[in-house]
């Protein structure tokens, strides 16, 4: 053994002991093995490592620098970097490039070039800072805020109003009788309208759109400029021609993702929204202006309101989001994206892309937040899913191995497979410690004291991503997400135009009862992936009556306590058991259908489904109040090791066998016999830690699932092959 290997293994041994209280003698090694053995570790790849956010601060990159520090990169073990361009340093003015200046684009190219040389990839987000926009964006396309004027008006007092060459995108009078009656027609060639209404109490209505005043978040010096309206396909066409043009002058595969970061526009309506809505709701918004500002009855501004979120979300998925992949693929590359904080359906907009990603800040971690994103991942049957991760998680040069190897370990067992750093600020070698920095990240870089251990870290990270990224996800439910019900909960609140579902306040979840069964499921060990409506409808049946979807099939569908169903999903559902597939509904058959547009119609279609899907037997269809005792009617095992307090997993099939990655959260060490809920053979433990691996003692338990003999000290983790 060589100077350099007993280093890193004295290093990975010293780390694990400092974490977990490890015993060297507690596997023994069976290391190197050959490549098909079963104790071997599958090949390490630039993807199996850690990637990291590299911010370029004001540009002010040159050539060696740039060398110097993926050199330094890679020797630490990390696989790839996302070049993200934000604000300069100060002082520093003198050494800013422009953003995609040539000069720039130039260093980029450098940046590929010598990414390649070492093995690691380049992503790249079409935009400095976050928020796509810029200085090509026209203002017309930028982000928007809609402006609703409410004035009132009667035979005494007629409208007068002039608009100029701006008229307004509505115009409508109602009185409170619900008459109704439109007035752009009547604007005339001055762009003015003079109204006097009929007898009774009137109000007109004007709506417009004002820039939101959302500018590029943290832009790079050349690239401010106002964000763009996400809702809209020309914004997304402007905002995305400097990169056309740049792309066209990078080599082929150059940069393999692009990345959209988090949702975080202001923005709430796009001008062509009337024209969508009537095509997406069957109905037409001007008719309903009361309601969208919270004037109309109850019933109606909570089903306009819901059918305005759900359109919205619609927009964001159909005209921005999936074009922006489709245009990636184009190019040859692929498409990451981090959907929390939209107003759409997550696992629509997180599954439409190649690469969904999560992100943990400040240590919020919640494994069901993170499970939006892994289960968009194994439903569509993307072979990835990431996260920003260890995004500020305590003050500069505060945080610790042990802190990220715990966030990691929540992240692996929640689903994710491919960690980001958040992040890695570009820095000369001229710059005095503790270099350049930004005031978000963990500062994983060679300035922080922890880099010198950094390569024992990002080896853990990269033997359990190598095992996390082979095979298919092995879990049995399919757990519906019940959007509708979240588009329609509070609708009534004028504050609110959007429900925005983001990472932090999560209220969107926990609020409803999908997110207490879930948390209860989690905490019971049953395996599940959440599963959208639209997903839901290009479900197949295979002869084992078994659901399959891209990723991988599952036993069952669980629906959660809910109101409000489209009735093609119930009918789709329906059509399931038919075919019979199990499915479970808590306490109740959703009552009723969302929205307005169509509406006798739609419940007299959901009725009908209700009623079909109850005649099932109860070999196929369960109603119950008890979700657990249905699922083990149902044949759904849970796994039995979560008893032990803090203990976390995910399990993966292979064409052999399956796989277990397992931590131990908790705060009490772990020695006893667990069963599996899967069958096997043998069991092989492999620690990803340390690098060795080795049968582990097994026994036949109940049922004939093996029970095998597992260790595990607070902070430990383990992979099982079976």
């Amino acid at each position: 053994m060589n100077a350099s290997t007993l280093k890193r293994g004295l290093l990975a041994t010293i780390l694990f002991s400092t974490l977990s209280g490890f015993s060297p003698g507690s596997l023994s090694a069976v290391e190197p093995a050959a490549e098909d053995s079963p104790v071997a570790w599958p090949a390490v790849t630039r993807t199996a490592r850690p990637w990291t956010r590299w911010w370029w601060l004001g540009n002010a990159v040159d050539p060696q620098n740039l060398t110097r520090e993926l050199e330094s990169y890679r020797k630490a073990g990390i696989g790839g970097v996302e070049v993200t361009c934000i604000y300069g340093v100060q002082g520093q003015d003198a050494r800013e490039i422009p953003y995609l200046s040539p000069n720039w684009i130039e260093m980029l190219k450098h940046a590929c070039t010598e990414a390649n040389r070492l093995d690691m990839g380049v992503d790249l987000p079409p935009g400095s800072g976050w928020c796509i926009g810029g200085p090509q964006l026209p203002a017309e396309l930028s982000n928007a805020n809609v402006v609703i004027t409410q004035k009132p008006v009667d035979a005494a007092h007629p409208l007068h109003a002039g608009f100029g060459q701006s008229p307004p995108q509505a115009l409508e009078a109602f009185d409170d009788k619900g008459n109704h009656v439109r007035l752009a027609d009547k604007i005339d060639d001055k762009g003015e309208v003079n109204w006097t209404p009929p007898p009774g109490k009137w109000i007109v209505y004007t709506v417009s759109q004002k820039f939101s005043g959302q500018m590029v978040k943290r832009p790079a010096p050349g690239g401010e400029g106002r964000s763009f309206n996400p809702f809209s396909k020309r914004a997304l066409d402007a905002g995305l021609k400097p990169f056309d043009a740049l792309f066209e002058q990078l080599p082929a595969g150059a940069i393999r993702s692009q990345f959209h970061d988090s949702y975080e526009y202001m923005g709430d309506w796009t001008d062509d929204l009337f024209d969508e809505f009537q095509k997406r709701a069957g109905y037409d918004l001007r008719d309903h202006l009361p309601a969208l500002t919270s004037r109309g009855t109850e019933d109606e501004t909570i089903r306009v309101r819901a059918d305005y979120r759900r359109v919205m979300g619609e927009l964001l998925l159909d005209n921005v989001i999936g074009r922006w992949v489709d245009k990636a693929h184009a190019r040859g590359q692929l498409a990451r994206n981090q959907a929390h904080g939209s107003p759409g359906n997550l696992l629509d907009l997180y599954a439409v892309s190649d690469i969904p990603e999560t992100e943990v800040f400040r240590n919020d971690q919640d494994p069901l937040v993170a499970k939006f994103a892994s289960s968009a991942a194994h439903v569509a049957g993307h072979r990835l899913c990431s996260s920003e991760t260890f995004t500020w998680m305590s003050e500069h040069f505060t945080e610790t191995l042990g802190d990220m190897k715990q966030e990691a370990d929540f992240l692996f067992a929640a689903g994710i497979n491919h960690l980001f750093y958040h992040g890695t600020a570009y820095s000369p070698a001229d710059a005095a410690w503790p270099g350049w920095c930004f005031y978000a990240s963990t500062e994983m870089n060679p300035r922080n004291s922890i880099w010198h251990d950094a390569d024992a870290l990002n080896t853990y990270f990269t033997r359990c991503q190598s095992v996390l990224q082979t095979g298919e996800p092995a879990n049995d439910i399919l757990l519906y997400w019940p959007a509708s019900d979240v588009w329609q909960a509070g609708a009534g609140d004028p504050r609110h135009m959007l429900t925005k579902l983001t990472v932090h306040a999560k209220n969107w979840l926990a609020d409803l009862p999908f997110g207490d069964l879930a948390a209860k499921l989690w905490a019971r060990g049953f395996t599940f992936d959440f599963i959208s409506d639209r997903q839901l409808l290009t479900a197949k049946i295979d002869d084992h009556h078994r659901i399959i979807m891209p990723g991988g099939s599952y036993a069952v569908v669980l629906v959660p306590t809910c109101t409000f169903m489209p009735p093609e999903t119930l009918e789709k559902l329906t059509a399931m058991t038919r075919d019979g597939v199990r499915v479970i509904f808590q306490h109740r058959i959703p009552s009723d259908v969302p929205g307005l547009g169509h509406l006798e119609e739609r419940r007299a279609r959901l009725k009908v489904a209700g009623a079909e899907t109850l005649k099932q037997p109860g070999t196929r269809v369960l109603v119950s109040d008890k979700p657990e005792a249905a699922l083990q009617t149902f044949g759904v095992i849970r796994e039995p090791m979560v008893d032990r307090a803090g203990i976390m997993f995910i399990r993966r099939a292979t064409a052999s066998g399956y796989q277990y990655f397992i931590c131990n959260h908790g705060s009490k060490p772990v020695e006893d016999w667990i069963t599996l809920a899967k069958p096997a053979e043998s069991v092989v433990l492999m620690d990803a830690m340390t690098g060795r691996a080795g049968l582990a003692a097994i026994k036949k338990g109940g049922h004939g699932y093996p029970r095998i003999y597992l260790q595990l000290q607070p902070g430990e983790s383990m992979l099982l092959r079976t």
